[in-house]
């Protein structure tokens, strides 16, 4: 597996279970965060940190290695993405991230009922991409301390900071595999209620700019 090009950080502010996506056997990003999902690479690798408003302010929610970078379109016709259509069965379906899909005209369309609408259609689809992990972890409502040597790679607005030192991002992800007994979803989100499913549709984040 090829180096990193790259370590983006984010801040969540709204840690629903839908972006990023933690269930099944995949941790996708195929929602927000627009500059980060058209700018990845395979290999990358992607973390995000709670909001000051959480419970665990600037604790790690979760963090992925970016195994595909797949246009919409065809992260909505790939098969192995059905069950991430959302859908009204359980509080996990609902929560599916794969939900916008070009009709005939070419019109980007929306699922119905799904955590983000039309008025996130230029953020999301701006995007292009969803991100796809299968070596992921992710924390949600467990999330834990970053050790303060990693805190230059985080980030301090709502847009992102993006980290180039393969030497800091290998030692990042060392110390992650190494505290964390298993890989996967440890728990769930911090917000996996109805409200924090209100807060994800009515959220529209601010811009993605890098950080400098």
């Amino acid at each position: 597996m090829r180096t990193p090009m790259k370590l983006s950080a984010y801040i969540i502010t709204v840690d629903s279970g839908f972006a990023p996506n933690p269930f099944g056997h995949f941790c996708t990003l195929a929602c927000c965060k627009p500059t980060i999902r058209r700018t990845a690479e395979k290999c990358d690798i992607v973390i995000g940190c709670a909001s000051v408003q959480a419970e665990k302010p600037g604790n790690l929610v979760y963090a992925m290695r970016v195994n595909e970078v797949i246009p919409y379109q065809k992260y909505w016709r790939d098969s192995r993405f059905a069950p991430r259509k959302p859908s009204k069965r359980t509080p996990i379906s609902r929560r599916g991230d794969n939900i916008w899909h070009q009709d005939r005209a070419g019109k980007w369309q929306v699922c119905p009922g799904a955590c983000h609408d039309k008025s996130h259609r230029i953020r999301d689809v701006g995007g292009a991409n969803a991100l796809v992990a299968t070596e992921f972890f992710y924390f949600g409502r467990s999330a834990i301390r970053i050790p303060s040597r990693f805190r230059r790679m985080l980030p301090k607005t709502q847009g992102h900071k993006n980290t180039y030192d393969s030497e800091r991002i290998d030692a990042f992800w060392d110390w992650l595999s190494n505290e964390v007994p298993k890989s996967g979803r440890i728990d769930y989100p911090a917000d996996f209620t109805e409200v924090g499913c209100r807060h994800q549709r009515t959220e529209i984040e601010a811009d993605d700019i890098e950080e400098t």
